[in-house]
């Protein structure tokens, strides 16, 4: 039962929304709670369904209905909406018996501007298109930052989007500013100042200010370090400056980014790493490979997932299924802030660097921790 929000309880939804502690959404025979990172309970599995938390809230599925409470259990929004959006700068979708419309954090209806369809808040911005089907950009405050002008904009990654128009690609930012004019076929990711594009068979590297032509090349991968851009030139890869010089020579099968001084790359079917000179300092023994953490472990395949140091020393044993966490977040696997979630037997949990696991305790399911 959702605990009802008292004068007094004001106070503590403020102080959440500013320090918001973060929770990661588990599931326990069939029923939504939330854990803290000591591995106890926040809120002990009882929603049929819920939302990751966000800016301190919780959108929530009790008595067929979808409404919001904080991390304390008190009731922010009552149970009212068919649907419900997680919240971003304030602002969340909910869907009513009329459609999808916006609400505040005290839960007031927005008056949203005319669109043809709602739209989820992004980066702090949600999309709206006009009569004529072109997209603009609007902020929290329903104003206009960015009038209709594309046919399409993806979703908004660390303050850049790709647009798309006569279907040509570019990127703006959040404002509305074109970075990176449409005059491409195809684009990637805008970050680090960077960007791959391609037009016809030709490849480019991108900043707001310079073109460079990469030739003789098949594919360029997503620009996590414009110092080693992955690159593919024939069936082999390598790594490139965002000047469009080799630092090291295509001679590998795939490749994975740089993190901590070494990147993974596959070489005659298995995985190793190899330091910034191209030299391979773990050899290529694994099945499969991920990029170091700021924890300076790496998870390798041999058979069943572990995770190695950089003297490729097991600190975890290969035991686990899988490492992978479905986010938006530009790390996806592996540890993050400490723990990895993994999965065990059909079950899932998090793990610290040690191996231990986090409140000793699987799940049925269990998301990353959230705001």
């Amino acid at each position: 039962m959702i605990k009802k929000l008292t004068l007094g309880g004001l106070f503590i939804m403020s102080f959440t929304i500013i320090s918001a502690q973060q929770l990661a959404r588990v599931q326990e025979k069939g029923l939504v709670g939330f854990i803290k990172k000591d591995g106890t309970f926040q809120i002990e599995p009882k929603y049929k369904n819920a939302q990751d938390q966000s800016e301190g809230k919780i959108a929530i599925y009790e008595g067929g209905k979808w409404g919001f409470i904080d991390k304390n259990e008190h009731a922010i929004i009552p149970p009212q909406y068919e649907n419900a959006k997680s919240f971003n700068q304030g602002m969340a979708m909910v869907k009513s018996m009329n459609g999808w419309l916006y609400i505040d954090s005290l839960g007031q209806e927005v008056p949203a501007i005319s669109s043809k369809r709602v739209y989820e808040f992004n980066d702090g911005v949600a999309f709206f298109r006009d009569a004529s089907n072109l997209v603009g950009l609007i902020n929290s405050k329903q104003e206009v930052i960015l009038s209709p002008t594309y046919d399409v904009i993806r979703p908004f990654k660390d303050g850049y989007a790709r647009v798309a128009k006569n279907k040509r690609w570019g990127v703006i930012d959040k404002l509305g500013k074109e970075v990176v004019a449409p005059n491409y076929d195809d684009i990637g990711d805008f970050n680090a100042g960077l960007v791959w594009a391609k037009r016809q068979h030709n490849w480019y590297l991108v900043s707001s200010q310079k073109e460079i032509a990469i030739p003789a090349i098949s594919k360029i991968e997503r620009i996590e370090n414009p110092d080693f851009i992955i690159v593919q030139q024939g069936n082999k890869v390598g790594f490139m400056t965002a000047e469009g010089k080799w630092v090291i020579s295509p001679s590998y099968d795939d490749a994975r980014d740089f993190q901590q001084g070494l990147a993974p790359v596959k070489k005659n079917g298995k995985w190793g790493f190899i330091d910034t000179t191209g030299k391979m300092l773990i050899p290529a023994t694994y099945q499969d490979a991920l990029s170091f953490s700021p924890e300076g472990l790496a998870a390798v395949k041999n058979g069943k997932w572990g995770f190695i140091d950089k003297d490729a020393k097991v600190i975890i044993p290969f035991q686990y299924e899988i490492t992978a966490a479905l986010t938006f977040k530009k790390q996806e696997k592996g540890f993050i802030d400490g723990l990895a979630r993994v999965k065990l037997n059909g079950k899932w949990g998090f793990i610290d660097t040690k191996g231990n696991l986090l409140g000793n305790k699987w799940f049925d399911n269990a998301e990353l921790f959230q705001n």
